[in-house]
């Protein structure tokens, strides 16, 4: 999906970067090719028309061929005349062109060179050089070289900052995208935003705002950010407005369009399908020339309309054509549509497709990332903590990825065997899906990524020590995912077999709790209070197993910790509150569950956001731990300033009486 935001932006920054030469009209409609254009141009006096004129064709063949064999000769005659202006034009779009089309990593490299070798102190030039590293950094993010999208990041940062703001804004944006591609989009959000508030700074053209704010809308959707999302397509909307004067109308259109699309999605999210409705006919009326990957996008979004307000048919018209090479998250739409249209069976298949999909580049990416890390370790000697976190991040995460896969190969023929598990299919195959891309390829990604920047020399040399930290946290974050996701499946599946077991003895709840917080403290967000009171002595015991206990706490927190950014987390022990029981209590100042809701949560795989990370099986797992302590679980509705959930357990087993 990065690839995909990439092109967009590129062919969206290519208006911000033309200058107010006069039009011209396109003197060969019927004929694009470069010949036709070759041979136009030597009937044109001056070299100064001619210059002129490429430069009006190339804008005419965007991202082709052509306009590449255009654009080498306008750099040809602009060093002949020695035309800055020009020059520096060809060689910035040159690059964008190269990327674009698909060259090789050493074309870009080559043509960025060019740029780099002019060394010049104009304006003009420094926003030409971050540009031609943004296009550099931008290949580098597809290849997975993370080591040197930082470098090209901090050489920006660096280089541009006291400068003017064009440079940095630059850098943010690749930054932002780096995150993203190892779908860590809240801190890409993060960078997206920085890169936003600095586009706008620039009144004379708000391309680069634009297209940032669309970026943004992007990762809140993602994340499931609602409230945000609305506010963002409103900025695309005024931005728009700004840019009626020096835009075309099917630019302007082509912002409009999308504006709309994305709001579809905020309206969904507010289960307001009325709003929803017009934002739909609103980017159905607007005819804005969209490319197949924004027509892609949009329909997607239409799609998800008709399937909140129980019309699958026609959202299916909106995405009817299963397309192996579409890009996943668009795949993953028409799997959920052919589910809600009843279609198991072909929704099954194109799931399995999808998941094989993942699993093929997983084992191809992955892989050569591993072989290139491990020849780091050999060949630098790094200090003993970043070597403890590599060793960590590359067992670990090899083990935890081949039992996972494992796993999943053995949930899936057990499916295949069982004819009647195909109603459900839909629901168990859309979680593997989300584990494969979300919950197993989000964190390995991530593992990869922070490794690679931690243990490389010359990376090394631009961290602080408070970026090594924070680095080092992620990958720990990261690993502890991982093994939460094993620990689940392997919990579930031991309870489906009959083969889970009990350990039962005297333990005390206080020190239960504290250790639950204890473990994952280190988890809750800046802004959120956790503390644990009691009404019982630190001596007090019950007869139960502590461990099972303390995993059903500790689901109760983590799942606290994900819907809560401020405010507090409340654990409470109670004597009073049950008669005979013993009353252990999560309590959360986040968005809460709807009381229709309440009983759903503890169903598998059931996830009110499906943008959050998890897998949808703690809640389920933490009902049934409580019923083999012979306790319940439940969801305390009458609580309404978040989320109340609460673990009733006896005070004395079956045994005992």
């Amino acid at each position: 999906m990065n690839r995909i935001l990439l092109l967009i932006f590129l062919s969206i920054a290519t208006f911000a970067q033309t200058t107010d030469i006069s039009a011209q009209t396109n003197p060969l409609e019927e004929d694009s090719s470069h010949l036709a254009y070759l041979k136009r141009l030597n009937t044109i006096q001056g070299d100064k028309a001619r210059m002129d004129s490429l430069y009006h064709w190339c804008r005419l063949t965007l991202n082709s061929e052509c306009e590449l064999i255009l654009l080498k000769k306008l750099l040809e005659l602009s060093e002949a005349n020695n035309h800055i202006k020009y020059k520096l034009h060809s060689l910035r779009n040159i690059m964008r062109c190269q990327y674009n089309i698909g060259y090789e990593t050493d074309t870009l490299i080559a043509s960025y060179e060019k740029i780099v070798n002019l060394n010049l102190k104009t304006k003009e030039y420094r926003h030409v050089l971050a540009d031609a590293k943004s296009y550099l950094a931008y290949q580098y993010i597809y290849e997975g070289n993370f080591v040197k999208v930082y470098e090209l990041a901090n050489e920006m940062m660096h280089d541009f900052a006291s400068e003017d703001n064009y440079g940095l804004m630059k850098a943010y944006e690749i930054l932002a995208h780096s995150y993203s591609e190892i779908f860590q989009d809240g801190k890409a959000l993060e960078y997206a935003k920085k890169a936003y508030e600095l586009s706008k700074e620039n009144d004379e053209d708000y391309s680069e705002a634009l297209y940032l704010a669309m970026t943004i809308c992007h990762f809140l959707n993602n994340l499931g950010q609602s409230e945000e999302l609305l506010t963002y397509t409103n900025e695309i909307a005024e931005l728009v407005k700004k840019e009626e004067s020096r835009k075309t109308k099917n630019e302007l259109d082509y912002f409009r369009t999308m504006q709309h699309a994305y709001a579809i999605g905020y309206y969904i999210y507010a289960e307001n399908l009325d709003s929803a409705r017009i934002e739909l006919s609103k980017t159905q009326e607007i005819d804005a020339p969209l490319d197949d990957i924004d027509t892609k996008l949009r329909n997607m979004m239409m799609a998800r309309y008709y399937v909140a307000s129980n019309r699958p048919d026609t959202a299916w018209i909106c995405v009817e054509g299963l397309d192996t090479i579409a890009p996943l998250i668009y795949q993953e739409e028409q799997a959920r549509v052919l589910a809600a249209m009843g279609r198991y069976s072909e929704a099954y298949e194109w799931e399995r497709y999808i998941a094989h999909r993942i699993s093929w580049a997983f084992d191809e990416t992955f892989s050569n990332q591993i072989m290139e890390m491990e020849t780091r370790y050999k060949l630098f000697n790094v200090q003993a903590q970043k070597n403890e976190i590599l060793r960590y991040a590359l067992i670990g995460g090899g083990v935890l990825a081949l039992i996972i896969i494992i796993l999943i190969l053995v949930l899936y023929f057990r499916q295949k065997s069982d004819a009647k598990k195909i109603a459900r299919a839909n629901n168990t195959q859309k979680i593997f899906l989300q584990n494969m891309s979300h919950e197993l390829r989000t964190p390995l990604n991530a593992i990869c990524g922070f490794s690679q920047l931690l243990t490389d020399i010359n990376s090394r040399a631009f961290l602080t020590d408070e970026e090594i930290q924070q680095y080092g946290d992620i990958v720990r974050g990261n690993t502890d995912m991982l093994s939460t996701l094993v620990n689940d499946i392997l919990d579930v599946s031991d309870m489906e077999s009959g083969k889970y077991h009990i350990f039962l003895d005297h333990c005390r709840p206080n020190e239960i709790c504290r250790k639950a917080i204890q473990t994952v403290s280190y988890r809750c967000p800046e802004n959120v209070k956790l503390y644990y009171t009691t009404e019982v002595e630190d001596d007090f015991e019950i007869y139960s197993d502590a461990q099972r206990v303390q995993q059903i706490i500790i689901n109760y927190l983590t799942n606290a910790m994900k819907h809560t950014t401020k405010g507090e987390i409340h654990v409470h022990c109670s004597l009073k509150e049950n008669l005979d029981m013993l009353t252990f209590s999560v309590t959360d100042t986040g968005v809460g569950v709807p009381v229709e809701k309440a009983d759903l949560i503890f169903e598998r795989f059931e996830k009110l956001n499906i943008f959050k990370q998890g897998t949808g099986l703690g809640l389920a797992i933490c009902r049934q731990l409580a019923t083999l302590l012979q306790g319940r679980v439940y969801l305390d509705t009458s609580y309404t300033n978040g989320a109340r959930f609460v673990f009733v357990h006896p005070l004395k087993s079956s045994e005992e009486k």
